[in-house]
């Protein structure tokens, strides 16, 4: 019933690859076993690989079980229980978001326009590069992108030069990014205009003269993931596998704060909640435990 009901646009996440496991474990259940003790065989099931094709991570379960909660709440609402019914998560800890440093933003950017590091000093700075491969253009605008503007992978990919119904759009005239289209309804996943950095505004106006549809289009038309392109410039960039497009965001957020912006506004501009961005990058903010430092440079009350 919860993935029935939903719009189209609001599944671009996992949420169908859960339904199988979760219907497989709970499926012969009513609603009134679910509670902390099948939760937490079900967590166990999962990161033992007793349950699924293979074992999985403790937070990829966990991520789960939230579907299952927010089935069983839209349920709820919908008037088909007479009860909410609790799902138990498994607390854990929750990672720090993986960022890209300047270099390796321009690593990345490099990789993606077909050029690999040849060396690197003492500092881990690149001392010089070679081409090995042909540029992938729209890699590297996607790249740039997603460094300016802390938009999410498929809102990027889907900008377009004009308004439209259906996707978000550019507007150089008015300096706006658009990342929703005109008929696009808000969905949890926020996607909220903002204002096109003064940096980006040169890498816009030159790639509108260069594509059609929109920033990110390859061959005449937009894609619709970036995967392979984005891989293959991480590899030749000689970073990690933990770099995803999600990165990019993550980056955004974290450079903004670094330079002192303030969190309320951040979150406007990277159309994400304040309490989140609080609790998983508010240690970058400058003065992030200013006070407990300098609380040891205050002198007492004399004795």
């Amino acid at each position: 019933i919860y993935y029935d009901q939903r719009l189209p646009d609001d599944h671009k996440g996992p949420e169908p690859t859960h339904i199988m496991w979760l219907a497989d474990y709970f499926g012969e259940m009513t609603c009134h076993q679910v509670n902390e003790d099948t939760c937490r065989a079900y967590v166990i099931a999962r990161a033992t690989g007793t349950l699924g094709h293979m074992a999985v991570k403790e937070s990829t379960a966990k991520r789960e079980l939230e579907t299952l909660s927010a089935a069983l709440n839209a349920t709820w609402k919908a008037g088909k229980l007479d009860r909410p019914i609790p799902v138990w998560k498994p607390e854990g800890d929750e990672q720090e978001a993986r960022w890209l440093t300047r270099d390796e933003a321009a690593r990345l950017i490099r990789g993606a326009l077909g050029f690999k590091p040849t060396g690197f000093d003492e500092h881990g700075r690149v001392t010089g590069y070679e081409r090995v491969a042909a540029p992938q253009y729209h890699v590297a605008r996607f790249i740039i992108l997603g460094l300016y503007s802390a938009t999410r992978h498929a809102a990027i990919l889907g900008l377009r030069w004009d308004r439209n119904p259906t996707s978000g759009s550019v507007d150089l005239k008015e300096q706006r990014i658009y990342r929703r289209g005109t008929e696009e309804r808000q969905t949890r996943k926020r996607r909220n205009p903002c204002p096109i950095p003064k940096r980006l505004l040169p890498h816009l106006r030159r790639w509108r003269r260069l594509t059609v549809i929109g920033p990110c289009e390859y061959a005449g038309k937009l894609i619709q993931r970036q995967k392979t392109g984005f891989e293959a410039a991480r590899v030749r960039a000689m970073l990690g596998d933990d770099i995803t497009p999600h990165t990019l965001k993550h980056t955004a957020i974290t450079w903004m704060l670094q330079k002192g912006v303030a969190i309320w506004e951040v979150a406007g501009f990277s159309s994400t909640s304040s309490k989140l961005i609080e609790r998983r990058y508010g240690h970058h903010c400058p003065d992030h435990m200013e006070n407990a430092r300098n609380a040891f440079s205050r002198r007492g009350p004399k004795e």
